[in-house]
């Protein structure tokens, strides 16, 4: 679900993002109109909030992968039958357009799944883990956090 965000101080709309998504970062930004600082809804600190639960399961990309391949089925079937009501010239764009999200599906569940068998992922996430603490470290940064609202540890 798409949000819209807008500075809690002037109204001014800054962002618009996607309810639920999950970045890491710095999260205080500052109204460019009116130069209010304020917590941003799409970033998260690790060092706080943790890992998030299923990042390194492989089912879902399992998941994605047989779509991947039912894509590529689906174009291959779809390149031999005449489509009713598209001029010849354009009988190749529906089942392109399968074979070319199919191969990109299978590339990028492959791809998910050696990152999380060979631990690149967790390298990754241990990286966002250590650049969170370090930011959690910033007597500043954590005030200006606790001073907008934002929960802080005792241990930070």
């Amino acid at each position: 679900m798409t949000r819209e965000f807008v500075c809690p101080a002037c109204g001014k709309k800054l962002f618009s993002y996607e309810q639920g998504t999950r970045k890491y970062g710095y999260m205080i930004g500052e109204c460019k109109k009116c130069k209010n600082k304020y917590i941003d809804p799409r970033y998260h600190e690790m060092a706080i909030e943790g890992i998030p639960d299923g990042v390194f399961r492989i089912p879902p990309y399992i998941g994605i992968f047989v779509i991947g391949v039912l894509l590529i089925w689906r174009a291959i079937y779809l390149f031999g039958v005449r489509q009713l009501g598209t001029p010849d010239n354009m009988q190749w764009l529906l089942p392109g357009l399968f074979l070319v999200m199919g191969i990109a599906l299978i590339i990028g569940a492959i791809f998910e799944i050696i990152m999380i068998k060979t631990g690149g992922m967790a390298k990754k996430y241990e990286r966002l883990y250590e650049e969170s603490v370090q930011r959690m470290k910033d007597k500043e940064y954590t005030d200006i956090l606790r001073r907008l609202g934002y929960r802080i540890p005792d241990a930070f």
